[in-house]
């Protein structure tokens, strides 16, 4: 498999992925809150703004995710789009982590969340310039 086909598969497993938040926009508000609970950090609050941003937050991951699907189905013409995708998966990885230790989640979601988004980001862009560089005339 060629870098460049890698990439691809790379940044569509991650669409995947991102995508999967799209129908907890539509859960019952119980469900968020049995999960809330199971994760051990007790009862959800029932509050407008709990429900707000809970639904909102699952739609702008998918509307992430069909971002970066669109970017591979038109892989050509968008593939030079990759390093901003990149940066902004590491700039959000740094906010999440700050996000994650004023919050305080439990500690196993502070370093999984964040860094574990600098990290795929800081991946995807080294098979980037690898697959960049195995092709003639691209820089």
């Amino acid at each position: 498999m060629t870098a460049d086909r890698f990439l691809l598969l790379l940044l569509r497993a991650n669409a995947a992925i991102l995508l999967c938040a799209v129908p907890f926009a539509l859960v019952p508000f119980e469900w968020m809150d049995a999960v809330h609970r199971w994760l051990g950090l007790g009862p959800l609050p029932d509050a407008p703004i709990t429900r707000y941003l809970t639904r909102s937050l699952s739609l702008v991951y998918g509307m992430h995710g069909a971002v970066v699907l669109g970017v591979t189905w038109h892989w050509p013409r968008y593939k030079p789009a990759v390093p901003l995708v990149v940066a902004l998966h590491v700039a959000l990885g740094g906010a999440l982590l700050a996000v994650d230790l004023d919050a305080g989640v439990p500690w196993w979601w502070a370093i999984t969340e964040g860094p574990g988004l600098i990290s795929f980001g800081l991946f995807v862009l080294f098979v980037f310039r690898r697959a960049s560089c195995a092709a003639p005339g691209v820089h």
